[in-house]
């Protein structure tokens, strides 16, 4: 079977990343990342190519977003854009993830193998999502708290806060 490899990166070189990402919004030291506000407003101001798609359900599917990194667009499914919109937590992940996608991956640094194993560190969806977690969950300001409580103050789920907080 054929799968993706990324070009090799660690979770400090994806939290370095989203790091940068948080102060160029003006988010650091902020618990919410309003990744509809990154990717609707302030994107469009730094890269006037960018295009942000909001596509209906019945020409996208089951896919929730899809990044086009040779076109610079994020095509993001109607339903899953209004519901980041509402603060759902999972559907501002999915936005965080294909961010990840048209920054980092590109035809330059992605490559087909055929293997059934990838490591982690070259799966290009593992670094997208490993990315949206880091984006919208600062680690820096959750050590010690419940995930219940990251989940609150980053308006994240449950799932989401466990998940960082093992990375921690």
């Amino acid at each position: 079977m054929a799968k993706c490899i990324a070009e090799p990166l660690s979770r400090k070189d994806i939290r370095i990343m989203a790091d940068k990402i948080r102060i160029i919004e003006g988010n650091k030291g902020k618990f919410y990342f309003d990744i509809v506000h990154f990717l609707d407003v302030t994107l469009p101001k730094l890269d006037e190519g960018f295009t942000l798609q909001i596509m209906p359900k019945s020409q996208m599917g089951e896919c929730h977003g899809l990044t086009y990194p040779d076109r610079n667009e994020i095509q993001i499914r109607e339903d899953v854009y209004d519901r980041a919109c509402n603060g759902s937590g999972r559907d501002r992940l999915t936005m965080a993830h294909e961010l990840f996608h048209l920054l980092h991956h590109e035809k330059s640094n992605i490559s087909f193998a055929r293997s059934e194993n990838v490591e982690t560190f070259r799966d290009p969806e593992w670094q997208a999502d490993a990315f949206g977690g880091e984006l919208l969950i600062p680690h820096d300001m959750v050590k010690g708290m419940s995930p219940e409580e990251v989940a609150t103050k980053c308006k994240v789920s449950i799932s989401a806060a466990c998940c960082q907080l093992r990375k921690i």
